[in-house]
């Protein structure tokens, strides 16, 4: 008896488990027959993901009727009185369905889950995927044979199937067309990995910024010529693996990264454009088994820098186009300020240089760009525009007296010695004075401690130009490379600012009258 009662338990555990569970929580008929699951998601928000009937069943639609002809699923559903928003396709909610001959899917939603429309082979024509999806799962369109072409809008979409085995689209035989929207602003790793079928050229849009890994993966058939539009910084690994039939390909002028074998035996490629007048970052396999010897062209102030460049002058023969000349464009942030000299057309390789000269009480603090020469020199190599940064010197100095000048006579003539006025007290790390001038050799000399963490330090003349800038602990510098006259020293540490002001004058004795006895 007992042997009889654990059989019966057991056929009882196994029917328990091979019946259908309930995966929804409320259904709604809609106006054209078909009925959809509901779970809700967000009770606060209001907020409801389409599901599947039942959760466990090899037919998830067991017992129910499964939707067919044109899915409409709507933005809003009504349940027990209140207005639910539809934000999400859940996983597996609609596996199996063959009846299904085309779907839209309403701007509301957000996210299409694992196996959505696995197999859903009545599927004919265009998928749209809205500009709010943000993640489609793992094999969501898969098998669904009769796609023969994807609309994408998806503006921010962060993810599209999990690897080359669960592609988004896989096994999608008969899907041809890929259309992208202007506005889409990234293309997932894995999103169009393994379509084959595909027949024309990709036409990606000028407002992609990214391209994941393996994004276009093995998809052999794409032919003809692929512009990487000018906003995208990074194309990922594998991007375009294996796409051997591309014959020309065109990178946009802002990509500073290609991943690892993102065109790895692309063998059909005859020409390469590089539009980015930096070379790209690169890895060793980013262009494997791509043909030795194919033209690549750079920009003509650029191609100086690719045949020099560790990894692309393996590459080439380098060919030039548009214009050599380079513009270099520098102008003050304040006109009152002062001025800027040097600016203007170069031809590559020409060496400029940048002068601001400031109005009385203003003083140079730097360049637009972080540069901090004044003058600043360099070889033309690259368009450049810059703003000159200045301030008027009062926001720099404590107080009004400039200098301090100790006379004394000599022998009947008057001698002017140089002294340092410390506006804020210093003192004294391991007796080492911080900063001091030497009146006879007219070096200054500045030392600080380690602790002091030194970042800037600058010396302006009596017209508030910075003549001189460094960031070192210690340093010194010959004053007598300079007119006399009155100067300041400002120090940037970690933990203060140190303003000084000296008054420099030539080492001879200056005549003047005899004092009477």
């Amino acid at each position: 008896m007992k042997m009889k009662h654990r059989v019966a338990l057991m056929v009882a555990v196994l029917l328990a488990l091979s019946l259908p569970v309930r995966a929804f929580d409320f259904a709604v008929r809609l106006s054209y027959g078909d009925t959809l699951f509901f779970s809700i998601t967000d009770a606060a928000r209001k907020q409801v993901m389409v599901v599947a009937p039942t959760s466990n069943a090899a037919n998830f639609y067991i017992g129910h009727r499964q939707p067919s002809g044109v899915l409409s699923i709507p933005a809003n559903v009504e349940h027990n009185g209140a207005s639910y928003t539809v934000t999400a396709i859940g996983e597996r909610a609609f596996s199996g369905c063959t009846s299904i001959g085309a779907v839209t899917i309403p701007s509301t939603v957000t996210s299409i889950g694992s196996y959505a429309f696995y197999g859903c082979t009545g599927l004919r024509g265009s998928i749209v995927i809205g500009e709010n999806i943000q993640s489609i799962g793992n094999s969501a369109f898969y098998g669904c044979s009769s796609i023969t072409e994807v609309i994408f809008r998806a503006e921010n979409c962060r993810e599209m199937g999990g690897s080359m085995s669960m592609t988004t689209f896989g096994n999608c035989r008969s899907l041809r067309h890929i259309r992208f929207v202007e506005g889409v602003r990234s293309i997932p790793e894995y999103a169009f990995c393994g379509l084959d079928g595909l027949t024309d050229s990709i036409q990606l849009p000028a407002s992609l910024e990214t391209i994941g890994s393996y994004a276009f993966a093995y998809c052999n058939s794409i032919s003809g010529r692929l512009v990487i539009p000018d906003k995208v910084t990074s194309i990922g690994e594998c991007a375009f693996h294996q796409c051997h039939s591309l014959t020309s390909l065109v990178l946009g002028a802002s990509v500073r990264q290609i991943g690892g074998r993102a065109f790895y035996h692309c063998i059909g490629l005859k020409q390469v454009t590089l539009r980015a007048n930096t070379p790209p970052e690169m890895a060793m396999t980013s262009f494997s088994e791509v043909k030795k010897g194919i033209p690549y062209k750079v920009p003509c102030v650029s191609k100086n820098l690719y045949s020099k460049h560790a990894m692309w002058k393996s590459f080439g023969p380098f060919s030039s186009y548009g214009s050599c000349h380079i513009r270099v464009s520098a102008y003050p942030d304040n006109a009152i300020a002062g001025t800027v000299t040097g600016a203007g057309q170069f031809n590559y390789g020409d060496s400029v240089k940048l002068t601001v000269v400031c109005s009385p009480g203003y003083g140079f603090i730097g360049w637009s760009d972080g540069d901090k020469d004044n003058p600043r020199r360099f070889i033309a190599s690259d368009n450049l525009s810059v703003q000159a940064r200045m301030q008027p010197l009062t926001t720099m100095l404590v107080r009004d007296t400039i200098y301090l000048v100790d006379t004394v006579y000599k022998e009947g003539y008057k001698v002017v010695h140089d002294t340092v006025d410390f506006i804020e007290e210093t003192t004294s790390i391991n007796n080492i004075s911080e900063i001091n001038l030497d009146s006879e050799s007219k070096i200054l000399r500045w030392q600080f401690s380690r602790r002091e963490k030194v970042l800037s330090v600058s010396l302006y003349n009596q017209l508030g130009e910075c003549i001189h800038y460094s960031n070192g602990r210690k340093g010194s510098l010959d004053m007598n490379r300079f007119s006399p006259g009155p100067y300041m020293v400002r120090v940037e540490t970690m933990h203060r600012v140190l303003r000084t002001r000296f008054f420099v004058n030539t080492n001879k004795e200056l005549p003047s009258r005899r004092r009477t006895r």
